[in-house]
């Protein structure tokens, strides 16, 4: 007889309750059989078929080494357990097993010698599913830590009343504040002392709202600086959506983002305010050309000259800075009253000199009024006319200011009172520029042409 035909120990003796055999074969999730002290498996129950696929038939008298994978075999697992288990009474494990199918398994075992030290027991538990989970698990924490310490944002771990269990790797770095600093409410420590009710405030509420959004200001380690982050935390949830307990958020700096929307909105402001003035003067110039006009044909062209004329200061304006060239702004207006065509009849001098924008306007809208007359009536119209215009800079005590001449010589003067009347242009003149830029005016008629003088304080 050989040692596979021999009569194998029962894994129950005949006396042992029936109870216990009821057990053996009823569990059928747990895999239980016994093997002789050469490690052959000697019996097999209902469990061991379901969770290993080999029937009884198939492994009694087989070596039970079967259901451990090459790689284990080749390293000597399968003698090593059982001479674990002789030694100190149980031998457990967890490791990839081995079906008939020759698919793997991920199992939990239990190895322990037989009281008669007749062979051994072993019970095995298939734990792929929880064993994929947990391996699921640690790659999505290896995800969210790669993720977490290489992103921008500073990332941090708390509970709901925003209590940090852990921060990133950048908010130590840029807050100065450790691990052990931050947890709890440490981290509070690093918001500006003006922010910090503000944002319990919005941890308070995020329990009604599930999320916490606040922006406040961060003390940055670097240099001290107050600089403004966006935190944003959301609730970790379970497959069920219900709250683990656990919150994650980040926190962004924002402070480019708000320093641009603050220059943003008064520039809006600004925008809004430069157009009630505009439309303001636009309905003034019209209101003005109107009552001077003797038909609507005539208040057409004026207005529309007008409107040029207010078009191209708001051009100068737009492409300018804070400050725009007196030179620029006068022979922009000559150029586009065609003066080109009587260039030695125009004389231009004067030291360069900038005029602030909140008085370019009104100063174009004057010199557009003085060449239309020079175009019309003045030194501009007859061959014998000469326009000069010339400016000097006084200071005195400190107070600057630019006095322009506007000098026409060489025109007959008409007899009847057009260039003398109060029209649109003397109103600019002698009203609009003492009220708009406190300056100081005088209009002469001449009896070889006209002659304003025009004072504008300098900042």
């Amino acid at each position: 007889m050989t040692s596979h035909d021999a009569p194998r120990p029962p894994l129950l003796a005949p006396e042992s309750d029936d109870l216990l055999r009821v057990v053996f074969e009823s569990a059928v999730d747990f895999a239980i059989f016994s093997l002789d002290p050469e490690g052959r498996v000697t019996s097999w129950n209902t469990g061991a078929e379901r969770v290993l696929g080999f029937t009884e038939a198939d492994i009694l008298g087989r070596s039970g080494d079967v259901i451990f994978t090459a790689e284990d075999r080749a390293a000597g697992v399968p003698a090593l357990e059982r001479t674990d288990a002789t030694a100190h009474g149980r031998a457990e494990d967890e490791r990839w097993q081995m079906r008939k199918d020759g698919t793997r398994f991920w199992a939990s075992g239990l190895t322990m010698p037989l009281s008669d030290r007749s062979g051994f027991v072993r019970i095995l538990r298939d734990r792929t599913e929880s064993h994929l989970a947990g391996q699921r698990l640690t790659e999505n924490e290896e995800r969210f830590r790669l993720l977490a310490t290489t992103i921008p944002q500073l990332v941090f771990r708390c509970v709901a009343d925003g209590s940090r269990t852990w921060g990133s790797p950048q908010w130590v770095d840029y807050s100065g504040l450790d691990q052990p600093q931050s947890l709890g409410l440490g981290w509070l420590n690093a918001v500006h002392p003006e922010d910090r009710a503000l944002t319990l405030s919005a941890w308070q509420a995020a329990a009604d709202t599930g999320e916490c959004y606040v922006e406040h200001r961060l003390r940055r380690a670097a240099d001290g600086a107050y600089r403004w982050h966006q935190m944003r935390a959301l609730p970790v949830l379970t497959a069920f959506g219900e709250q683990t307990g656990d919150w994650i958020g980040t926190m962004t700096d924002i402070h480019e983002l708000r320093a641009m929307k603050d220059r943003q909105d008064v520039l809006v402001a600004e925008l809004q305010h430069r157009t009630r003035n505009l439309l303001a003067v636009v309905q003034s110039v019209a209101s003005q050309t109107l009552r001077s006009s003797t038909s609507m044909e005539c208040f057409g062209a004026e207005f529309s000259s007008r409107l040029r004329a207010l078009s191209r200061v708001q051009g100068i304006v737009a492409r300018a800075a804070e400050t725009i060239s007196l030179r620029d702004l006068i022979e922009g207006e000559l150029r586009a009253h065609g003066a080109a065509s009587r260039i030695e009849a125009v004389h231009v001098e004067g030291p360069p000199v900038t005029v602030p924008t909140p008085g370019v306007q009104a100063l174009g809208l004057a010199l557009h009024e003085l060449a239309t007359n020079a175009i019309k009536y003045g030194a501009l119209s007859q061959e014998s006319g000469v326009l000069r215009i010339s400016w000097t800079i006084e200071d005195h005590a400190g107070e600057r200011a630019v006095w322009l001449v506007w000098q026409e010589e060489g025109v007959s003067m008409p007899r009847d009172d057009a260039p003398r009347r109060k029209g649109y242009g003397r109103e600019l003149i002698e009203r609009a520029l003492p009220y708009q830029l406190n300056a100081e005016t005088e209009l002469q008629f001449l009896d070889d042409g006209i002659r304003c003088l025009i004072r504008v304080p300098l900042p």
